[in-house]
């Protein structure tokens, strides 16, 4: 293990990142960040990044629907997250294995909202497949499939201008894994599924504490797919249960969790979390091989280990994508019908239903639409029509589409996460 990657492995690339065309999202009445006594909307001090199919990328102005920046990406974009203060973003080009980030010019301090012009990082990261992430506090996280490298970043890096892979570990070989992030008091440890010497997937998961030393462990975790991170637990997926990581008496433990009742004869398979703000991880859990097939989603306490499940979509519907809000403590599911469906993380009851979103997806060979949500807005992507659909979560009711042209495929919020008015900042 090093924790201190060579330039061959990780490529520091002037504004190789991509093209930039950066205009006014203010519809020209106020200069980006010039007069620090005016008053924003949290949507004034709010970006979308949007990845089409093709490898190009745009960052939207959320109040006015304005292109801000775009972008000429390797490949496709498979995957576009942002960090927890919404101020960066990545974009994950697996076909060309790449990781682009952003500083999207839009963020929020306190009651100070601030909004100036984007940039792509001169930092990136050049390895082999990096298809899976996960972003826990100031933790950024990606997994490369292409060669089993797990790298950890922490956003504070970023913002004094900084960026570095800040712990790394190389697990012997090309795997389809998994790594994350928990932080018990004010100690991150880094969580990931090693390589498993017979091939296919893992079948144990680790925690090393940051001197690289593997403090808690389980063996038999079968098949290990699938995991999530809040603050201070994980969960990861095994084909006959999950394995929950949290803090134990005398430190951190990794413990194997076999579901029952309902959920008995289920497995954990993938899962979700906020980046910050909730104690729960959603969790998509399926029958094992030879049993008749199920598929659950359900809320995990990685604190208690408890696992409950939502009200199940109706008969034939399938979750395509699934985003968990934590300002409003919401969980939402677009389904494969081209629906929205919003359950309450307090109470895992159904609240609302958005029929007609998108178009209903095919049964096989469907284009990604990701989803995300900044409190009672979600935006989806459609890349059958052309169109990000923003939707009000409160009233259940779309509120907008934008015509993009193309085929958007991937997005995430930049920027405030909640409602509010806010002082714009020099």
């Amino acid at each position: 293990m090093s924790t201190n990657p060579t330039p061959s492995r990780l490529a520091i690339l002037l504004l190789a990142a991509g093209t930039l065309a950066a205009c006014s999202d203010d519809n020209g009445t106020t200069p980006l960040g010039s007069n620090p006594s005016t008053s924003v909307t949290a949507a004034q001090v709010q970006r979308l990044l949007v990845a089409d199919t093709a490898p190009r990328a745009r960052l939207l102005a959320v109040h006015n629907d304005s292109t801000v920046a775009s972008y000429t990406l390797a490949a496709p974009g498979s995957y576009v997250y942002s960090t927890a203060s919404g101020r960066f973003a990545a974009i994950q080009q697996r076909t060309a294995d790449r990781v682009n980030f952003y500083d999207a010019g839009v963020w929020v301090d306190g009651a100070t909202g601030h909004r100036r012009a984007p940039m792509p990082l001169a930092f990136q990261l050049t390895d082999g497949l990096p298809t899976h992430a996960t972003v826990t506090g100031s933790w950024i996280s990606i997994f490369m499939d292409g060669n089993g490298r797990a790298v950890w970043m922490n956003e504070a890096d970023f913002v004094a201008g900084a960026p570095r892979v800040a712990f790394e570990v190389q697990t012997g070989g090309p795997h389809h894994s998994g790594s994350s992030t928990i932080v018990i008091n004010g100690t991150p440890y880094f969580v990931l599924a090693p390589r498993n010497p017979a091939g296919g997937l893992p079948t144990a998961v680790e925690v090393r504490n940051q001197a690289g030393q593997v403090v808690a462990s389980v063996p038999n975790c079968p098949s290990m797919h699938g995991n999530a991170a809040i603050l201070n637990g994980a969960a990861f997926g095994c084909s006959d249960g999950l394995v929950i990581v949290r803090q134990g008496v005398s430190g951190v433990t990794a413990t194997k969790v076999t579901t029952t009742g309902d959920m008995a004869g289920l497995g954990l398979r993938n899962a979700w979390a906020a980046k910050s703000g909730t104690g729960l991880i959603l969790g998509q859990f399926a029958a094992l091989p030879g049993q008749p097939t199920r598929r659950v989603l359900a809320l995990i306490d990685p604190v208690s280990g408890t696992v409950n499940p939502l009200p199940a979509l109706p008969s034939g519907v399938v979750d395509h994508w699934r985003v968990i809000e934590p300002v409003k403590g919401q969980v939402v599911v677009f389904a494969n019908n081209g629906s929205l469906y919003v359950y309450r993380l307090s109470t895992r009851q159904l609240v609302q239903t958005v029929a007609n979103v998108t178009p209903a997806l095919p049964t096989s060979g469907a284009l990604t639409h990701q989803v995300d949500a900044v409190e009672d807005l979600a935006a989806v992507a459609s890349p059958t029509t052309g169109e990000v659909v923003y939707v009000n979560l409160a009233t259940g009711s779309i509120a907008r589409r934008v015509n993009l042209g193309g085929a958007p495929s991937r997005l995430t919020f930049t920027g405030a996460k909640q409602s509010g008015t806010f002082t714009l900042a020099q």
